[in-house]
């Protein structure tokens, strides 16, 4: 079963200490702007494991060297642990790499 649906509050104070993360009609959506497109895509390729991990995947949109991730507890149909559990994972993997 999925975690219930985070109020509003605690989604809020996670997304202040973010600074590639915000909140788009009740969806979080993380956007980065890589040095090159190979850096973009393996950013694509490494959440993939994220992503089976959680069982929680994300909608991707790769455009060159930018790549925007929204993600979303469907079946809740709002934010929850696991989109916040994914976005962090997320954050370790970007940190160290290539952005522009």
């Amino acid at each position: 079963m999925r975690p219930p649906l985070l109020d509003a509050l605690e989604v809020e104070r996670w997304l202040a200490n973010r600074r590639d993360w915000r909140l788009v009609e009740g969806h979080l959506v993380g956007e980065w702007r890589f040095a090159t497109h190979r850096d973009a895509a393996q950013l694509v390729l490494d959440q993939v494991s994220v992503a089976d991990g959680l069982d929680h995947h994300a909608v991707v949109t790769l455009n060159y060297r930018d790549l925007r991730l929204e993600v979303w507890t469907h079946d809740r149909g709002g934010i929850t642990s696991l989109d916040l559990s994914y976005a962090g994972a997320i954050d370790e993997l970007v940190a160290g790499r290539s952005l522009d």
